[in-house]
């Protein structure tokens, strides 16, 4: 939700940007695909991936694609975007976390995990943060992709990150919860 605008993307291949007063179809883009996240808002553009393994930009304003990003091998995209305005960062089911230039789209880095990456990234401070189904969350430098931070669990992460009062928080596919942060006693 963005001023009066509701942003909703699904299974008909469109996105499509509803009144939030009385639930009018204001403006629809067609997107090449179905998808299943959520989209990222960032001012006038909304950022997300599609099951035809291709990422957008679309500009809300004028209810147009701006830019869209293929990666290589991308299958689809099941991880909704962390969005800032220097960078938007995804993880792809081709193994890899994506960082963008949410002005032209162009790859900033590229981080490649062994597994696919289901679960949304974050973005706390300098950090990136995200889980991967190969049982492991990254803390990645957001500048320059580097592994800074890794816990490898048992179960595999499709799960989202939460992060609050310097505390993150995420839930492993074998039902096992982890808090990682400082111990107040």
């Amino acid at each position: 939700i963005v001023e009066d605008r509701v942003f909703l993307a699904g299974c008909d291949g469109k996105l499509h940007m509803l009144d939030l007063k009385d639930g009018k179809d204001l403006a629809q883009v067609e997107i090449g695909g179905p998808t299943g996240v959520t989209p990222a808002v960032v001012g006038d553009f909304v950022y997300f991936g599609t099951e035809g393994g291709e990422f957008l930009c679309i500009n809300w304003k004028v209810a147009a694609v701006a830019w869209t990003f293929t990666g290589k091998n991308s299958p689809s995209y099941r991880s909704s975007a962390a969005a800032t305005t220097e960078q938007v960062v995804v993880g792809s089911r081709s193994k890899r976390v994506h960082s963008l230039n949410p002005k032209t789209g162009e790859e900033l880095w590229t981080f490649a995990t062994k597994q696919r990456i289901d679960s949304s990234p974050v973005i706390v401070g300098d950090r990136v943060y995200v889980g991967s189904t190969d049982g492991r969350i990254y803390g990645l430098n957001r500048t320059s992709g580097a592994v800074e931070w890794e816990y490898e669990a048992k179960g595999g992460f499709t799960g989202s990150p939460a992060v609050v009062d310097g505390k993150l928080v995420i839930a492993s596919d074998d039902g096992v919860v982890y808090c990682f942060g400082e111990k107040k006693e």
